[in-house]
């Protein structure tokens, strides 16, 4: 079976159904430096993201929250 976004985290786009296009607004930790900031050289790469994040669709511009976008409990597509 192909591993797609919607099998691995129950997240497509309530509007458009895709599930490659998803952009989500998470905390991450950052290297601040005197050009600006760097997630790969941050000591601590840990990020994290849940159901209240911002999430956009790429594909349609459709907009919420990462909770919008579950796919868990949906009528089907």
């Amino acid at each position: 079976m192909t591993r797609t976004v919607k099998s691995e985290w129950e997240i497509a786009c309530p509007k458009c159904s895709a599930d490659h296009a998803i952009d989500i607004c998470a905390n991450i930790w950052v290297r601040l430096s005197a050009d600006g900031t760097d997630p790969y050289e941050a000591e601590i790469q840990h990020h994290d993201w849940g159901d209240e994040n911002d999430a956009t669709c790429a594909a349609c511009g459709h907009a919420g929250t990462v909770g919008d976008f579950r796919t868990e409990g949906r009528d089907s597509e």
